[in-house]
């Protein structure tokens, strides 16, 4: 049999391979590696609640918008997956952080720090068939028990080109929000400092 007359076939054949290895509507949101164990509250450390962010944007149920169109959902709660990104990247800094859902259940742990917030926007975005892009904007507030001490706002954009995986939209969505969670505890550690 000769092989070779398959030969032009092959890069359609790779195309088609790559499409059906690319991103699903369903997204799952992936959470952060759980805290290195070596990671203790520094002595003295304030307690800080976290309470879930509320969810401003107009459309709770999309993630973004595919190339053909249909949406990217996910089933889970994106204002719970940022503000728990949040609470662990302060805990990284060495504070004592506990998170709460509502904000009456934090108020009764009566913390000497809260923060608090709304989450903005976040839109993933399939480019092509190799590229992704994602922003994630929020509104935070840090406030102690007498005042509120900060509102900031803080916005996270990335884009990605390779290969087409079903994990590359989920691990995009991840470093975005890392790279939104850091600067953003980093600004609350900052301010509460500032304090002492």
């Amino acid at each position: 049999m000769n092989h070779t007359r398959f030969v032009p076939h092959l890069p359609l054949l790779f195309i088609l391979l790559l499409a059906a290895c690319g991103p699903s509507n369903n997204v799952r949101l992936l959470p952060q590696p759980p805290l290195d164990a070596a990671v203790l509250p520094a002595p003295n450390a304030p307690t800080i609640t976290v309470v879930t962010f509320s969810d401003s944007r107009s459309d709770r149920t999309s993630l973004g918008v595919r190339r053909d169109n249909s949406a990217f959902v996910t089933s889970d709660s994106v204002a719970d997956w940022v503000s728990r990104a949040l609470a662990d990247e302060l805990a990284r800094n060495g504070m004592q952080v506990s998170y709460a859902s509502t904000f009456k259940q934090a108020r009764n742990g009566n913390p000497d720090y809260m923060v608090t917030g709304e989450l903005n926007s976040l839109w993933l975005k399939e480019i092509s068939a190799t590229e992704l892009s994602t922003e994630l904007r929020v509104t935070y507030y840090l406030a102690n028990r007498q005042k509120r001490l900060l509102k900031d706002s803080f916005n996270s954009a990335q884009s990605r080109t390779g290969l087409p995986t079903s994990s590359a939209a989920e691990n995009l969505l991840l470093d975005t929000l890392r790279d939104l969670a850091k600067p953003v505890a980093h600004k609350v550690v900052q301010t509460i400092e500032g304090k002492k």
